[in-house]
């Protein structure tokens, strides 16, 4: 074999391997992000609808009253309670509408969020790819944590999270993408979601709980996303100018401000799993999550 042939093999190979590899990892990625990451089915009630108004009629709820609620509509008692403060007739009004959005099927498509489908959200959408909107939100609070586990990378659920700031004008604020800066979101897209929690920091005053709402407006908002916030370094550094954020990490940095520490394993990295699982949370509202799980 000639050297010039020998020459033109080796170029070959050179251009050869690398796009190999390249159409390799968006091969094996298309079907993490297809399969791997949608291997679980949706969460849809399988067990039997009841009528919510001899529930409501009762002059005191029991805690098995409040548990059939949660089965119902995916609202806990911190939700139910709040919705009964406003009046019975309210109440049942809204938990019914609850109760109907928690039962009805879901469509859900996978939306790509960063090219490539390298991230991609689980979304409602109807048969045009027009945005369904599911249950009503739970009454929110300052300080609520939001978060789903419907947003995936090479088949990972890390999910996202937000807090919310303004529980009048329905505002959170979110480290939403990679090359993004963290802004003030509408927190009604969380209904869009094939599923989504509201969690509440346990025995928080709403002196507190507006604090830590006051405080993520002046330091968190409009801060540059990053995967490696928190991991080297103060995991909470005081310098606001080398604040970073990415989604889960943003409402741990907002709580911590205020001496609480939501991040339930200590480690450097702060997930949505960890706030999803933290002791000091309590579950205002789940959707597209089984509630038995969390009973």
């Amino acid at each position: 074999m000639s050297q010039q042939v020998k020459k033109k093999r080796r170029r070959w190979l050179w251009a050869a391997v690398p796009a190999a590899l390249i159409l390799l990892f968006f091969g094996v990625n298309l079907l993490l992000q297809t399969f791997w990451a949608h291997r679980a089915p949706y969460f849809a009630p399988d067990y039997p609808r009841v009528d919510l108004a001899p529930i409501l009629a009762q002059e005191t709820l029991t805690e098995t009253d409040y548990d059939s609620l949660f089965l119902q509509t995916g609202l806990a008692r911190p939700a139910v309670d709040d919705l009964l403060a406003a009046g019975p007739a309210f109440a049942l009004e809204r938990l019914t509408e609850t109760q109907n959005g928690f039962f009805a099927p879901i469509t859900p498509q996978c939306v790509t969020l960063i090219g490539g489908r390298f991230t991609c959200e689980d979304r409602l959408r109807d048969g045009e790819g027009n945005a369904v909107y599911s249950v009503p939100l739970a009454p929110l609070q300052a300080g609520d944590i939001i978060l789903t586990f419907s947003t995936h990378t090479f088949g990972w659920r890390h999910g996202h999270a937000g807090l919310v700031v303004s529980p009048e004008l329905g505002v959170t604020v979110e480290a939403v993408v990679m090359g993004s800066d963290s802004a003030q979101m509408d927190a009604q897209h969380w209904r869009t979601y094939s599923n989504f929690m509201v969690l509440r920091v346990k025995d928080a005053g709403d002196r507190e709980r507006r604090d830590v709402a006051r405080y993520a407006l002046d330091h968190l908002d409009g801060i540059p996303y990053s995967l490696l916030a928190g991991i080297f370094g103060a995991k909470a550094p005081d310098d606001d100018r080398s604040l970073t954020a990415q989604c889960a990490y943003l409402p741990w940095y907002a709580w911590q401000s205020a001496g609480v520490d939501l991040d339930c394993d200590g480690g450097r990295i702060v997930t949505v799993l960890d706030l999803a699982e933290s002791p000091l949370l309590e579950v205002v509202q789940v959707y597209g999550i089984d509630p038995r799980d969390l009973l």
